[in-house]
């Protein structure tokens, strides 16, 4: 059964609440808008997105804005839309924006100084799983169907082993990396996928999850997430945006703004061929975009 992308009633809401962008008629620019993703309670992430805002303004001489979706799609929409000028989108959710002509990838996250990440699934230590093929018929938490490493490349992983992700195993979508382990220290499933390592996450509030648990598998490396811009924008201001992030990212004040928001240590040059792997997942997937 081919799987479909759609974008959700909440996207288009989303789009109607966004700030508007900064680009007039005339095409001047005389403001921008930043689109973030939560990745934890939202008014947390616009208060941590805000000091980068200001960064950002100061360097690029107009007022800059934060809009926080409720999910990728209310900012791939929000890009469309022209209410959004800058976005942080995670890999699927760029190869998305860029098909649709709405953005551009102009950096690259880096964490642990690499530009690229896994996905990994993990058992309890004494599971008897001890390969992927064991895993057919059983229990697995994902993260969220258009997680890129929460379901999308474990998935895929999987279907190359011949296991149909929606068909051969009993799967559940936990709403968040975190959660999908937690899932597993309780005992609800099997096994459970997250990006690598998110049981640190989880170990600061259940100290014994490395005891606990063991890695059965890690996917190919992954893009990590981008800083993409709106295509329709003048490509003047598209470099000038990209070199504000690469400032902001040597500055001292700045690197501290970049980890709270996304856990970022920096950014790398990045282009839209970084991501024809994800493409190919994608098509392994059989995900169309509608």
């Amino acid at each position: 059964m081919k799987r479909v992308v759609f974008f959700l009633l909440a996207a288009f809401v989303a789009v109607g609440l966004a700030a508007c962008g900064g680009q007039g008629s005339s095409g001047k620019v005389d403001k921008l808008v930043v689109g973030f993703v939560p990745s934890q309670e939202a008014e947390n992430l616009q208060a941590k997105a805000k000091p980068l805002a200001d960064l950002l303004s100061q360097k690029l001489g107009v007022p800059v804005e934060v809009f926080v979706g409720t999910d990728y799609n209310g900012v791939i929409e929000a890009m469309g839309a022209k209410k959004v000028d800058i976005g942080f989108l995670n890999p699927v959710g760029y190869v998305v924006a860029k098909d649709k002509g709405y953005a551009d990838v102009i950096l690259l996250a880096e964490r642990n100084g690499s530009k690229t990440y896994r996905s990994q699934f993990v058992v309890p230590k004494d599971s008897p799983i001890q390969k992927l093929e064991d895993l057919k018929g059983k229990k697995i938490a994902w993260v969220d169907p258009n997680s890129t490493s929460g379901y999308i490349y474990p998935a895929a992983m999987l279907k190359e082993k011949g296991i149909d992700p929606e068909k051969d195993v009993q799967g559940t979508f936990a709403g968040g990396h975190d959660k999908a382990i937690m899932a597993l220290l309780r005992g609800d499933v099997d096994a459970a996928v997250s990006f690598d390592d998110a049981r640190s996450i989880v170990a600061k509030s259940e100290p014994s999850v490395m005891e606990k648990t063991r890695i059965l598998a890690y996917s190919p490396d992954i893009p990590n997430d981008t800083i993409s811009v709106r295509s329709s924008l003048p490509q003047e201001w598209k470099d000038k945006i990209k070199q504000a992030f690469l400032d902001v990212a040597k500055d001292e004040q700045g690197k501290k703004v970049i980890k709270e928001i996304y856990s970022h240590d920096g950014y790398a040059e990045g282009k839209d061929s970084d991501f024809d792997v994800v493409r190919s997942t994608m098509k392994l997937m059989d995900i169309k975009l509608k």
